[in-house]
């Protein structure tokens, strides 16, 4: 395993990077880092060239402290180690931003895996806004750990969470979100999307895409999926049973399994 920093405009990004051959780079969601994908890097390993990184604002890099761009900040990363070409994999936020890459940087995309993703230009519901607009309140009037707490306990965040009787996930889902690090860092104004957005532009996309969705997730986010798959021209929409918002971390090998038939065969089959 290896592990450094890299410099991007006005700050630096962690990342960890393990293997050799076709390279696969994972951006995580909100409230997480890096290490949400261990088992991933873990797993594919002994084939692929794997790198997860830690997106501005969370983990181990900076904090910005002026818009930025997450597009631009995985195109610096890329070249900085010496990527032409990748995989990209994000799970919610992430898969926003790996989608965005592909829109501005489509030769420089293998092709995309994402794991209940957002979608920029999609509007969320108002009680989704309010929730994400109270976290920051209470970082400000609480503490920032008595927040997280808060978020944990929180009956609207119960998709984002496995369910406890899964207990490896719930408590390597729960000791990720409660790191400081990882929460409410930064106004998340400050990170600039490119326009038009990318719910206007998905005709666009010629790369393969894997979209996988948890049948727990909050209808929102399902939807989200189910427009993605409607007009990406080459995806395939796997939904992940007993799961919600992160089904790569309460069923790893089963998502593992459909990640690598369909690198293998462009095709995923669903029992």
């Amino acid at each position: 395993m290896k592990d450094g920093y890299i410099h991007v405009t006005d700050g630096v990004l962690y990342y960890e990077a393990s293997g050799d051959g076709e390279p696969f780079v994972f951006i995580h969601g909100n409230y997480n880092d890096h290490l949400i994908w261990e088992e991933q890097m873990s797993s594919f390993a002994d084939r692929h060239h794997m790198i997860s990184y830690d997106l501005r604002g969370y983990g181990q890099s900076d904090t910005p402290e002026r818009p930025y761009s997450n597009v631009e900040d995985l195109k610096v990363l890329m070249d900085a180690l010496g990527l032409a070409k990748a995989t990209i994999v994000g799970s919610s936020m992430g898969g926003s931003i790996a989608i965005d890459f592909a829109l501005a940087y489509p030769e420089r995309v293998q092709r995309l895996v994402l794991a209940a993703p957002s979608l920029s230009g999609r509007s969320y519901p108002a009680s989704m806004l309010w929730q994400g607009i109270k976290q920051h309140v209470q970082v400000r009037m609480q503490g920032r750990q008595r927040a997280i707490e808060a978020f944990i306990q929180h009956p609207f965040w119960r998709y984002f969470f496995p369910d406890p009787t899964k207990e490896k996930a719930w408590q390597k889902t729960v000791a990720n979100v409660r790191k400081p690090a990882n929460f409410c860092r930064f106004p998340p104004n400050l990170a600039r999307v490119a326009k038009p957005y990318a719910i206007h532009r998905l005709a666009e996309l010629y790369c393969p895409t894997l979209i996988l969705i948890g049948e727990l997730d909050h209808p929102f986010n399902r939807e989200t999926a189910n427009i993605l798959h409607t007009q990406m021209k080459d995806s395939i929409l796997i939904r992940m049973e007993g799961c919600g918002h992160l089904p790569f971390v309460e069923e790893p090998d089963q998502f593992n399994t459909y990640v690598a038939e369909f690198v293998a065969t462009g095709t995923c089959s669903q029992p």
